[in-house]
């Protein structure tokens, strides 16, 4: 008899089992030849495997049940489905040396999703059934909580429970994942519709403009009299030069690791308007229009700027040089923002979800 692993028990007494070991039915090189899933994408992720048959499934949505008649009894959705990956799993699709042994890489625990709205449930509804068609390393599930925080979404956003990996003894890791509809809505809202249209030339990432905003959006304060603790763990260079700000906190800008994803985007790709290039015009039409997100953009970039020592802890001298010239090319086209805050400008209120 195969053994089980207890994934969930829910409140009520309901369980979540999966049989072991994992399995999969679906031939992973075939599925990234199709989709022209660059050969230096480490792949040796779970979140990972699973990201691109999610994609290819999505895309496949509405014909799914004629290739699995016997786990698809209807058709999936009327259309294919233009899933968006963001987060380190994007960074990784666009940014050579954010993989393997690349200076940049770092690990991914899970991949980010973002869908148009309209077909959210469709791509939801996708997720719990891709085990029945495709094998248990695929299997996700929901909760009852999960269904009550979707219910209050009404169509916003989506979370279900995956498998994120394994133990060395093979039993599985349950991870909380959300999908995302239309906005990624975190300090700031980043409106990506726009880029569902250009899914496979944007390598089924909602392209190198919105990731880079979705990196640098990210702002919070913190009391000043706690300051040695940054120092303690080397996270003292979060801290952003905005003198205007409340006396008794100081503001802190990007993380550690959307610091590592802006240096290899910036490492990868030059300013301009072409193919994998970072277009500032895209990235001006979104800041235009928001002053406060375009001031935590431009703080964020300018931090790097002017400390080239904390690129330096992952890049040669050369490779630094190349990241900071051209974050200043982009901030040359940046708006200048004038109006000065003393208080959080960005919104404080909303759900963040953790971006890998």
């Amino acid at each position: 008899m195969p053994r089980k692993a207890l994934l969930y028990e829910d409140v009520d007494g309901t369980t979540f089992e999966v049989s072991l070991p994992l399995t999969s039915n679906l031939d992973l090189e075939e599925i990234m030849k199709e989709l022209s899933v660059p050969t230096y994408v480490d792949m040796s992720y779970f979140p990972m495997k699973c990201a691109v048959v999610s994609i290819w499934a999505a895309l496949n949505a509405n014909k799914l049940h004629e290739r699995f008649p016997e786990a698809l009894e209807k058709r999936v959705s009327k259309k294919p489905i233009p899933v968006l990956l963001f987060g380190g799993a994007a960074i990784k699709m666009h940014c050579e040396h954010a993989n393997d042994t690349g200076v940049l890489s770092r690990e991914i625990k899970d991949t980010d999703f973002i869908v148009p709205k309209k077909q959210g449930l469709d791509f939801y509804k996708l997720l719990l059934n891709m085990d029945k068609a495709f094998g248990t390393r695929y299997k996700s599930f929901s909760t009852k909580s999960d269904r009550l925080f979707n219910a209050l979404r009404h169509g916003d956003r989506y979370r279900v429970r995956t498998i994120e990996g394994s133990t060395d003894k093979g039993v599985p890791i349950v991870g909380v994942m959300d999908v995302l509809c239309d906005h990624v809505d975190l300090r700031h809202n980043i409106t990506v519709k726009d880029a569902f249209r250009e899914y496979r030339e944007n390598l089924y990432t909602i392209g190198l403009e919105y990731l880079v905003l979705t990196k640098i959006q990210f702002i919070t304060d913190f009391p000043k009299e706690k300051v040695d603790r940054l120092k303690d763990y080397e996270q003292e260079f979060r801290i952003l030069p905005y003198p205007y700000y409340k006396d008794d906190n100081v503001v802190l800008g990007m993380e550690e690791k959307d610091v590592k994803d802006i240096c290899a985007v910036f490492l990868d790709h030059s300013i301009g308007n072409g193919k994998e290039e970072i277009n500032p015009e895209r990235m001006m039409r979104v800041l235009r229009k928001d002053q406060k997100f375009a001031l935590t953009a431009t703080l964020n970039l300018e931090n790097l700027v002017e400390k080239p020592d904390v690129l330096k802890r992952w890049l040669k001298e050369n490779d630094a040089a190349t990241v900071t010239d051209r974050i200043r090319t982009l901030l040359k086209g940046l708006p200048v923002v004038d109006k000065k805050w003393d208080k959080p400008w960005w919104n404080t209120a909303v759900e963040t979800p953790i971006i890998e």
